[in-house]
């Protein structure tokens, strides 16, 4: 073990010199984003089509325009930001069309198709430098056929799968699912793969930009048979066929797992709405510099309430907690370099989402969050700024394992008190086709940051959507 040791950590330093910095904190930051388009461009998929016609087309445009500012997101305001802003133009095209019954006919199954194109236009300005400009597109976003098959249901196709609540797995994926219904019932299967050019999770992989290869199968069953409640488990395997370029004969980074999720939602007397689940995490993985075989056991769980009130402003008060377990010989969460050391890998990997905050915005591994919300829409009872809503979020974070490492890289002390964040958002359906949003988010890091990088982080984002 003398040898054994000084040679991970030569390893372990490394590799994280070859490895982009912050990585997993960039890749949450640009979920964060895509998933709030995300829930706006779903009005787009399940608007209900009118009309006498059996084949029926609807059809549009979608713009957002967004600006974002990042500072001091290395937590240490005397050193530069690697990247101070962004601007982005995010064009989409959408096509939908419903196969209705022909006329006289004893059934009223309804067929959809659903296609998506797009574009993206970004420019990155680090400080005190020049921009780089980035272009994504075009390309197919979304393109699935929904076949009503009573009592099956049918979606096949590129589009947006989750499980349960979407943390151990949600993602637009290459996919089939199917659900068979029975009174009270909803059984599921899922099988899916991700997009081609898509980045690993994994950023020490070599070449790990433009190549993940992982599949996932589900089943799942829900129980509804008691009213505005609902009961539900699943079955998630994830296996990874990613491959290593250039090959790395020194190391092995497959990481193959499965999630087994239990979950309960409904709502209370019609004004509190509630959500629990509890996901165990099994699998396997390679320890890192000695290439041996080793057994995952983690665990998650995210509990809430949110209550509203049916009067004028239509206030929301809501609390939740989230944890993800962690591993005190990890200093990353999604990598095998700074991977696992020894023994069990106690920390929770996911391929999900789960919003914990705009600055810090943390993955759900070596965590403890805290969360208390509210909402209100305090000129509701205006017409033109009936649609205008004001939120603020408080959160509050402590590492499970204090030795270990969280998704923010600078969180390096041996201590539980990872920090706390302020979020505020403002947003407003000005018009049926223009909508406006502010997002602002200040990080204040706990005693887990060291003294040179404890300064506060602080996320903007303005947006402007046009739908044509």
């Amino acid at each position: 073990m003398r040898i054994v040791r000084p040679t991970i950590l030569f390893l372990i330093i490394h590799f994280m010199a070859l490895v982009p910095q912050g990585a997993a904190e960039q890749l949450q930051q640009k979920r964060l984003v895509e998933e709030a388009k995300r829930k706006i461009l779903q009005l787009t998929e399940f608007s209900v089509l009118k009309g006498d016609g059996r084949f029926l087309f609807d059809y549009g445009a979608w713009t957002d325009f967004r600006y974002t500012r990042y500072e001091e997101d290395d937590n240490d305001s005397s050193a530069k930001d690697t990247l101070r802003e962004t601007f982005e133009a995010d064009n989409r095209l959408w096509l939908k069309i419903n196969i209705k019954p022909p006329l006289g006919a004893d059934y009223d199954n309804e067929h959809v198709a659903y296609f998506r194109l797009k574009d993206l236009n970004i420019k990155r300005f680090p400080e005190d430098g020049a921009g780089v400009y980035d272009h994504e597109g075009p390309h197919l976003d979304y393109g699935y056929a929904v076949l009503d098959l009573r009592p099956y249901r049918v979606e096949v196709g590129r589009r947006y799968f989750n499980i349960g609540r979407g943390i151990a797995y949600s993602n637009v994926n290459d996919g089939f699912k199917i659900n068979y219904f029975r009174p009270g019932w909803n059984f599921g299967a899922l099988a899916s793969r991700t997009l081609p050019h898509e980045d690993n999770i994994d950023a020490s992989v070599p070449g790990f930009t433009k190549d993940s290869d992982r599949y996932y199968f589900a089943l799942g069953v829900g129980y509804a048979g008691i009213p505005d409640h609902q009961l539900y488990s699943y079955y998630l395997v994830q296996r990874d066929f990613s491959d290593e370029e250039p090959g790395d004969p020194a190391q092995r980074y497959t990481y193959n797992s499965d999630y087994w999720g239990l979950g309960l939602k409904g709502a209370v007397a019609s004004h509190l709405d509630y959500w629990f689940e509890i996901i165990k995490q099994g699998g396997k993985g390679y320890v890192f510099g000695t290439n041996e075989k080793s057994k995952v056991d983690a665990l998650a769980a995210n509990i809430g309430a949110e209550y509203h009130w049916d009067i004028t402003g239509k206030p929301r008060l809501a609390f939740e907690y989230a944890y993800g377990s962690g591993d005190s010989e990890r200093t990353s969460v999604t990598d095998a370099a700074g991977g696992n050391l020894s023994g069990d890998d106690n920390n929770f990997l996911y391929f999900g989402y789960f919003p914990a905050g705009y600055a810090l915005a943390p993955r759900l591994s070596n965590i403890h969050i805290y969360r208390v919300g509210g909402a209100l829409q305090p000129l509701a009872k205006f017409r033109f700024c009936k649609d205008l809503m004001f939120a603020v979020d408080y959160f509050r974070y402590f590492k499970d394992k204090p030795e270990g490492g969280i998704s923010d890289t600078e969180a390096t002390a041996n201590a539980r008190d990872i920090g706390s964040e302020v979020d505020v958002t403002v947003s407003w359906q000005v018009l049926s086709d223009l909508r406006w949003s502010l997002s602002y988010g200040r990080f204040m890091p706990g005693d887990a940051f060291l003294d040179s990088a404890n300064d506060a982080d602080n996320y903007f984002s303005n947006s402007l959507t046009l739908t044509f």
